[in-house]
């Protein structure tokens, strides 16, 4: 009795290690399986059937990659994975400036995922990742068959800089009209020229048989356009004259007295 009493706790310890062994390998097989077993990608909308077009989405192809190999790639796309019957899933890193990406359509086994920027729970920009087909009929992730990526391409617009209208050109009314020199106008008497003025006297006397022939005298004075009298309208002409009619007189009363006096 004393010998089974002194090995049982060693026999109850094995025991406990032995359960804690077989625990914990049936829980990490149970991981395993369920990572085998994933579930649709909750970013996506699964379709069955096949697309090629974006003709159900807006904008055009920026990216596709077939299972010919052909690939058609806006520049500056970039991405990565993605090859057709190798790789189950795609990335798309990033996108060219001012390109808009409105829907990516991953093609696998006998249906498709469509993802859009921005819904369901995708983010608006990339980066994009693991993007993948439906599951097949086995539950499993099938490789890639063809993907493609809808959108808008920038468009090159160019600004039309308005040109400056030219400058009015300069008003000219050519020559200075008749009448006219420098804006100002001009009087009938050239620069430099004279205008002449002239004072007709005519005296009247009676000779011995009583009458004397009329003696007409005309002084003509020039008269300079820059003489100051001239130029307010007093000028010297009249003194001229005045002084031809007194001689006049004074011959012809000198006359007169010597008649009287032969007569006398």
């Amino acid at each position: 009795m004393s010998l089974m009493s002194r090995f049982r706790p060693r026999t109850v310890a094995a025991g406990l290690a032995c359960g804690l062994l077989v625990g914990t390998a049936t829980a990490t097989a149970g991981a395993v399986a369920a990572e085998e077993q994933p579930g649709e990608d909750p970013r996506a909308v699964a379709h069955g059937g096949n697309t090629t077009t974006c003709e159900e989405y807006e904008g055009g192809i920026l990216v596709s990659y077939g299972d010919d190999g052909d690939v058609e790639n806006v520049p500056e796309l970039v991405y990565e994975r993605g090859v057709p019957e190798q790789n189950r899933f795609v990335d798309i890193t990033e996108v060219p400036e001012r390109t808009e990406v409105t829907a990516i359509v991953v093609k696998g086994a006998n249906g498709y995922n469509v993802y859009k920027p921005g819904e369901n729970g995708l983010p608006g920009e990339p980066a994009w990742t693991d993007l993948r087909a439906p599951l097949n009929g086995g539950g499993n992730i099938p490789a890639i068959s063809h993907w493609f990526a809808c959108g808008y391409q920038p468009t090159e617009t160019t600004s039309e800089t308005p040109t400056s209208e030219p400058d009015e050109p300069t008003r000219d009314d050519g020559p200075d009209a008749p009448g006219t020199s420098s804006g100002r106008p001009t009087t009938g008497t050239e620069p430099g020229g004279e205008t002449p003025t002239g004072t007709e006297v005519t005296t009247t006397g009676t000779g011995g048989s009583g009458t004397t022939p009329q003696t007409t005298e005309t002084t003509v004075s020039p008269v300079n356009e820059n003489d100051d009298l001239a130029s307010t309208g007093f000028g010297s002409g009249w003194l001229i004259a005045l002084g031809a009619a007194l001689l006049l007189g004074g011959g012809a009363l000198l006359a007169l007295t010597r008649i009287r006096r032969s007569r006398g």
